[in-house]
């Protein structure tokens, strides 16, 4: 499978980066046009959106980077959306695939939810989120591989984000 990410690099979600770091996929994490970042949607069988969003989708480069001008192309892929409140973009356009809806990735998002978790507990939640994605993302019951891999019962935000994962099959 012929696999995109994009990945608006910054610092609050390079944990995010471990999901692909070893994969022979093609990566965007610099600014491109709209017509080459349309191109590049058309040429792969799976799409891999990774960083902050809103319900009106992917923000990179202080815009949306995937906007429901993309929709009609991410509708014919395999798309995992992980950003924060990506169910409502995925549902609203009948995207099929991996999708998340609220995640705490940072102590600020933690507290906005009555959450009180240090450091090391949202640390400790991303890098699991991570590599649960990694080992799980090629395998057929993707969503309940990660929540399998991906929980910690003492760990407050972990089960949080767990209940927050989403699978839609086209």
């Amino acid at each position: 499978m012929k696999t995109l990410v994009i990945h608006p690099l910054d610092n609050s979600t390079l944990f995010l980066s471990e999901i692909y770091n070893d994969k022979d996929w093609d990566v965007i994490d610099t600014n491109v046009s709209k017509k080459i970042l349309k191109e590049e949607i058309k040429n792969h069988d799976r799409i891999i959106m990774l960083g902050h969003g809103t319900e009106h989708g992917l923000i990179g480069f202080n815009h949306l980077i995937i906007d429901s001008t993309y929709v009609y192309l991410l509708r014919q892929k395999e798309c995992i959306c992980i950003w924060c409140n990506a169910n409502i973009f995925v549902e609203k356009y009948k995207l099929k695939g991996f999708y998340t809806g609220m995640i705490i990735s940072e102590c600020e998002e933690a507290l906005d939810y009555c959450i009180n978790a240090n450091q090391q507990e949202i640390n400790e939640s991303n890098q699991l989120f991570s590599l649960a994605l990694k080992n799980s993302i090629d395998n057929v019951d993707f969503l309940n591989e990660v929540k399998q891999f991906y929980t910690n019962k003492n760990n407050k935000v972990i089960n949080f984000n767990s209940n927050n994962l989403f699978y839609k099959h086209g």
